[in-house]
């Protein structure tokens, strides 16, 4: 008797979760139910109000950023959600189903979207995942994956200390006035699931806002919802590949202006200086394959051109030293070792004020 109780609770479990499940997932809506196409394909109603879409945005990945083509990728689900009472009664007046599901390659064809779109891509990819839920509650839900490449305004004047916002611009092609673009919050959970190696994201935050479109014949103002992702670069790399070995080079040029120019033979100095001199060179264009290509110079740009100056002053100081040593030897060989210890305190001092106003500029 025992062993037949535990088989009928068993069995009734197995009975309770496969309903369970079944329940749980949407059917395909009876898209041959819509008798009133009319109300399906139109506006919905909000008593004249505007109608609020709802966004949210769930990110997979984000980049690479491209500094060359102004452009970064991004891979994201999108769910927006709005009220559409009508078209659920549509569907669900002899229905006992509590929601159901549109491919959303048909779906305009069927009923009412605000039809999305970026107005920042480049190009973009949307059929991987696009589904529409009508909820018997009224709300409709369409999910889809996003993937694709965005523009951005990027602005590397700081490299490798600089800050990026990435947006994705989304507007309605509805007519003027008619849609709300709204953001879910809280915006962090948008981005919870990015990690980056070389970037430190700061902020993710959604703004609402209106664009103005023109032609020649008409103007009209678009509800705009912006996903803004701010990050900031971790510059350990070009700290300890760049920047680290030519300061330390730049450094090891300005020793030489210790080897005293009233005893010691020029050439050793001289030999130094012009290997420094060289090897900072190479090294920038070593470096320049780590660097954006840009029409404008960035803060790293600046400072290997300072510590090229630099290197370059003290082979030619060296020069002009042992110049003077040697054709006004009564005239100035007194002199070249106090004129030698200025050059070099002037160099070191300018290098640390030139990096500084680089580095720090609004300070």
């Amino acid at each position: 008797m025992e062993i037949f109780i535990r088989l009928f609770i068993k069995i009734f479990l197995v009975a309770g979760l496969a309903l369970t499940a079944n329940s749980a997932i949407a059917k395909k809506c009876d898209l041959d139910a819509i008798y009133d196409k009319e109300v399906a394909l139109s506006l919905p109603d909000n008593f004249g109000d505007p109608i609020e879409i709802e966004l949210q945005p769930s990110f997979v990945k984000l980049g690479p950023i491209n500094g060359d083509e102004y452009q970064f990728t991004a891979d994201f689900y999108l769910t927006a959600t709005w009220m559409h009472e009508g078209l659920a009664e549509i569907f669900f007046e002899d229905s006992t189903n509590y929601s159901c599901k549109i491919d959303g390659r048909i779906a305009g064809e069927h009923i009412w979207t605000p039809g999305l779109d970026f107005i920042n891509q480049i190009s973009v990819e949307q059929d991987t995942y696009n589904i529409f839920t009508v909820n018997s509650d009224g709300y409709i839900e369409h999910e889809r994956r996003i993937q694709g490449i965005f523009s951005a305004d990027l602005d590397f004047k700081n490299f490798p200390f600089d800050q990026q916002t990435l947006r994705i611009s989304l507007v309605p092609d509805a007519d003027e006035g008619s849609i709300i673009l709204l953001g879910v919050d809280p915006a962090e959970d948008w981005t919870k699931s990015l990690s980056f190696s070389d970037w430190r994201m700061i902020q993710t935050s959604g703004s609402s806002t209106t664009t103005d479109f023109r032609s020649a014949d008409w103007e009209s103002d678009y509800s705009t919802f912006n996903i803004n992702v701010s990050l900031e670069r971790i510059p350990t790399f070009y700290l300890l590949k760049v920047m680290g070995p030519v300061f330390f080079m730049v450094l090891l040029s300005l020793s030489s202006f210790s080897l005293n120019p009233a005893t010691e033979d020029y050439d050793p100095r001289l030999g130094l200086a012009v290997t420094l001199l060289l090897t900072v060179v190479a090294y920038t264009f070593i470096a320049g394959d780590n660097l954006p290509v840009l029409s404008y110079l960035t803060s790293t740009d600046l400072f290997l051109a300072l510590s090229f100056f630099v290197c370059l002053m003290c082979v030619v100081v060296t020069l002009a030293l042992k110049s003077l040593n040697e054709n006004f030897p009564t005239s100035y060989g007194s002199q070249i070792n106090l004129i030698n210890k200025r050059i070099r305190n002037l160099l070191f001092l300018g290098y640390l004020v030139g990096n500084a106003i680089i580095w720090f500029p609004s300070y």
